[in-house]
């Protein structure tokens, strides 16, 4: 399971990666439009979750600048394994 986490963080950096590429330089067509509604919707989900598990972080002192945008970009993938320890 460990190494089905790592591989999915891989792939959501790599999804910010085009992401923030895309809006910086956007992509043409609808690949462009694509990424960038995806990456709204991961957003504003990922918000959500923050809203969520906030009091969970805060109880295993987890709340710094730095775990809050990693629970933006990588979501449950980051902070269940905090919540666990």
């Amino acid at each position: 399971m460990q190494k089905f986490a790592q591989i999915n963080i891989y792939i959501l950096a790599g999804f910010w990666l085009v992401f923030a590429i895309n809006f910086a330089m956007p992509f043409g067509g609808s690949f462009g439009t694509g990424v960038l509604w995806a990456g709204i919707v991961f957003l504003v989900l990922h918000l959500i979750e923050l809203l969520v598990v906030y009091s969970k972080l805060k109880a295993v002192g987890h709340t710094g600048s730095a775990d809050i945008v990693a629970v933006l970009a990588f979501g449950i993938l980051y902070w269940k394994p905090l919540i666990k320890k």
